[in-house]
């Protein structure tokens, strides 16, 4: 794993970015620290940053960054291709569960199939999702929330989930 800190161009804030070759991603953090907010976290699934550049492109809006960051990234991801998993990183992998595509906007989601507007409730959240026709909605699913503009991994149980009304 490699980590690469920068000051955030909003007052308070840290940039975070690196690579992390168990999970096979870059990853971005933007952290703010007087009130220990994180303001994004990328690259927490398997592949989902698989290029230092769309590291870089997410990073980028919030820090000034240098211009070797990029070859800097990459020299960090090639050090590690002999390495292989610890004990404990081979225990976890089952846990992690498959990728989450990287769809960042509603237009993204609705072009991957996610086009049908439910609303997702439960006593501690309400979810305004776009979920994949035909999805099972008792079990786990993938969905796009439209409020945080990020895939989730919904577990269906947890909630009630109606038809967004067409007004």
């Amino acid at each position: 794993m490699s980590r690469h800190d920068f000051p955030g161009r909003d007052l308070g804030t840290t940039v975070t970015i690196g690579w992390d070759r168990p999970l096979a991603t870059f990853f971005v953090h933007v952290f703010l620290v007087e009130i220990e907010v994180e303001l994004i976290w990328r690259g927490t699934y398997p592949g989902e940053l698989p290029t230092a550049a769309a590291a870089i492109a997410i990073a980028a809006q919030h820090a000034d960054l240098p211009a070797t960051l990029g070859a800097e990234l990459e020299t960090d991801r090639l050090r590690t291709l002999a390495e292989a998993d610890g004990p404990a990183q081979q225990a976890c992998k089952p846990f992690l569960g498959p990728a989450r595509p990287g769809i960042d906007t509603e237009e993204e989601a609705r072009e991957a199939g996610y086009t049908e507007a439910v609303i997702a409730d439960s006593v501690m959240h309400t979810l305004e999702l776009l979920i994949a026709p035909g999805t099972d909605l008792d079990g786990t699913f993938a969905a796009f929330d439209r409020d945080a503009c990020e895939m989730l991994e919904v577990h269906g149980w947890n909630f009630r989930i109606e038809a967004e009304s067409q007004e």
